[in-house]
């Protein structure tokens, strides 16, 4: 580190290469917080960057799924005081574009950045936010566990656009932290029967005790044949893709029934190609959506997490320091089995 005000950073620099520096500290100016960094959770996002596979302007500090307490509040800021204990949806928009100003809620704005993506992210000691962006928390929810509201608010978007019903049978590839997360959700949106799938039978037991009903290892058994011997061979009326990943997604569209709906939520890498036979599309009469961040969701998952129905705790393996991220991104990278949500604090 250069000098005493100098503060704890991961840099990204290049493909595979993040480093622990000395950062100068963010100053909150108008409109904006300072906030000291709670618990920043290491997104798959985040590991795309790592590997290259996601394009971004570098040196980056990423970083978007966080919480902190406030520092300190820029001029014309209401509503703030230091002390808060908050989270902040990551993506600013300009209010002022095309998109922005469509009755449509998105967040395709045009001049968007987000932060760990576009503008310096929350792997570090401190990050700033509009205080626009941000959202008080109960101040006894534990700060490593408020880090996963923001994935918690990409889950909410994805199930709002695939249209859970209550009565349906769903099936959710994937059982990482965003899957682990949605088995909980289709719960709550009234799913009668929850299907779980992966390779790894430790996060199959967490899927099942977060509330699968099922649980599927396919290098063990076909979950096309588990799921036409358990729905009378119909399929499930929803199928949640959780991976990112084309081969994932072609298993979600063989366990859905026809006039299904399929949501690919999962982020797979920028290059990647699904390679699909239109017809069968056709012959189901397939809903196919997808899912993008989490335009004016965030204020939902605060309620929900506030709420305790939730259970982040089984979900986050690993609390680190900064200065284990160079190793855990590694570990990460190669896809370690006993990690599933590690979460860094400063």
């Amino acid at each position: 580190m250069n000098s005493v005000t100098d503060l704890k950073a991961l840099v990204l620099r290049g493909v595979r290469d993040i480093r622990l520096e000395g950062v100068p500290k963010p100053e909150a100016h108008k409109g904006e917080l300072l906030l000291k960094v709670g618990g920043c959770g290491i997104c798959g996002t985040d590991i795309h960057f790592y590997k290259g596979e996601w394009k971004v302007k570098l040196p980056l500090i990423p970083g978007h799924e966080f919480s902190g307490i406030v520092e300190s509040v820029g001029e014309g800021v209401k509503g703030f005081k230091p002390g808060d204990h908050v989270v902040a949806e990551p993506n600013i928009t300009c209010g002022e574009c095309m998109y922005c100003r469509m009755s449509s809620r998105n967040f395709f704005c045009v001049n968007l950045k987000a932060i760990g993506v576009d503008i310096n992210g929350a792997f570090a000691e401190y990050v700033k936010v509009p205080a626009k962006n941000a959202y008080l928390i109960p101040p006894n929810m534990p700060l490593e566990e408020a880090a996963l509201i923001e994935p918690l608010a990409c889950c909410i978007r994805g199930l709002d656009n695939v249209g859970i019903e209550v009565g349906d049978t769903v099936a959710i590839v994937g059982t990482g932290p965003i899957g682990l997360l949605l088995i909980q959700l289709v719960r709550m949106w009234g799913a009668v029967k929850v299907y779980a799938m992966d390779l790894l039978d430790e996060r199959l037991r967490i899927a099942k005790d977060l509330g699968a009903d099922v649980t599927i290892n396919p290098s063990r058994e076909d979950p096309r044949e588990v799921i036409m011997s358990e729905t009378e061979g119909m399929g499930v009326d929803v199928a949640i893709e959780a991976v990112g990943s084309p081969k994932a997604i072609d298993t979600a569209l063989n366990v859905v029934r026809r006039g299904g709906r399929l949501l690919i939520f999962g982020v797979s890498p920028q290059d990647a190609v699904w390679n699909v036979r239109p017809f069968e599309l056709y012959d189901k009469e397939l809903l196919i959506c997808t899912s993008y961040r989490s335009p004016f969701t965030f204020q939902r998952a605060v309620r929900v997490a506030a709420s305790g129905r939730i259970a982040f705790k089984p979900i986050i393996s690993h609390v680190l320091p900064l200065e284990r991220g160079p190793e855990i991104f590694a570990r990460l990278d190669k896809r370690e089995p006993g990690i599933i949500k590690v979460v860094l604090k400063p």
